[in-house]
């Protein structure tokens, strides 16, 4: 092996590993899924869409359904879409196009994925803290950082957190970082109050992540798009992103699942009803500290309970996302909302260190 490809490896090696937890017979509570969206429906339309398509084909015109229906899911121009397989795979590409060397601003904690991706692709990350006390961040203090980077990462609603930022807030960020290029992660906007989608022709340095793995229960299609100004689309489209990102399978049940959007929204309807439910019987314990949600998960503050609450998980087979300490939040979790029975399985959790 050549000294520079060893060096690499080694330096590539201490990169974080983004890790998942797979126990067929535990609830799977963290990874903040859909798992209200009835499987056996997604399955039955999975099914008859498959039936329609050639495999022997590219899906030139499975592309343009998709880009239709999104279109008017959405209510934004079809030219201000761009489709990747899974937005974890459009991350990659824009991180590509920062280039190496350059700087980005962000804030801790957010998505780790995007900081370990940034690690891989040489592109320095520059955090500013969230308060542990409400989970907001210093506009001022984050302005002034990122003059002096090339891009910025905000996630919002922010994954571990949960919350959204204020449309104001985000807005004032836009208005002063005309030269950087602005990356939204709007995973779980569907849970939330707003998006910032038809603000991308004002502002042709945004950049919107969105996903069909969270709120529309294709999460195994590994499906997500980019909402951009028209100049930046065509280019993406037709110089950065991969011919056929997305295969003819899960474009396929994309269409189908967007054409089926009232059955997806009465689950989202009914995630929002638990999770402010869950949200409310959590904040009567004393000893943990539960923040308000704007996502389909919530974050957790366990204290001096953390090795107590994760073992109790296991033992009642149920799989969160144990987050260990963070910063000056302490020892985490997060834990996707899902049925009412999963939810309450999670209550009781919680009811049993009281």
């Amino acid at each position: 092996m050549t000294n520079w490809l060893k060096k690499e490896i080694e330096k590539i090696s201490m990169i974080e590993k983004y890790g998942t937890v797979c126990n067929s017979d535990h609830f799977k509570m963290d990874a903040n899924e859909n798992l209200v969206l009835d499987k056996n429906f997604l399955m039955k339309i999975s099914l008859k869409s498959i039936k329609k398509i050639d495999l022997r084909k590219y899906p030139t015109e499975l592309y343009d359904q998709l880009y239709k229906k999104l279109s008017d899911y959405l209510m934004v121009s079809e030219k201000s879409l761009v489709l990747g397989s899974g937005s974890d795979q459009i991350i990659d590409l824009l991180l590509t196009l920062i280039g190496k060397g350059r700087r980005l601003t962000t804030i801790y904690p957010t998505f780790s994925y995007f900081k370990t991706r940034c690690q891989l692709h040489g592109v320095t990350s520059s955090e500013i803290m969230l308060s542990s006390i409400d989970n907001t961040f210093d506009s001022e203090k984050f302005i002034d950082d990122a003059k002096k980077s090339h891009a910025i990462y905000l996630c919002s609603p922010n994954n571990p957190t949960g919350n959204q930022f204020e449309r104001s807030q985000m807005l004032e960020i836009l208005g002063n970082l005309k030269n950087n290029l602005v990356i939204i992660d709007e995973a779980y906007v569907e849970f939330a109050k707003y998006s910032l989608s038809k603000y991308v022709q004002e502002f042709p340095n945004l950049v919107i992540l969105r996903t069909f793995s969270k709120a529309l229960g294709l999460a195994g299609a590994r499906i997500g798009y980019m909402i951009a100004n028209e100049e930046l689309v065509e280019l993406f489209k037709n110089r950065v992103q991969s011919p056929y990102a997305v295969n003819s399978i899960s474009l396929a049940i994309a269409i189908s699942v967007i054409s089926n959007s009232d059955r997806v929204e009465k689950s989202i309807s009914l995630i929002r009803h638990e999770r402010d439910k869950l949200y409310h019987n959590l904040s009567k314990i004393k000893k943990i500290d539960v923040y308000r949600s704007d996502a389909n998960f919530l974050f957790i503050k366990c204290n001096e309970e953390y090795d107590r609450v994760i073992e109790s998980f296991d033992n009642r087979k149920i799989i969160a996302r144990g987050l260990d300490k963070i910063g000056s939040y302490g020892n985490c979790i997060r834990i996707t909302i899902g049925t009412k029975k999963m939810n309450d399985k999670i209550l009781s959790v919680f009811n049993s260190i009281q």
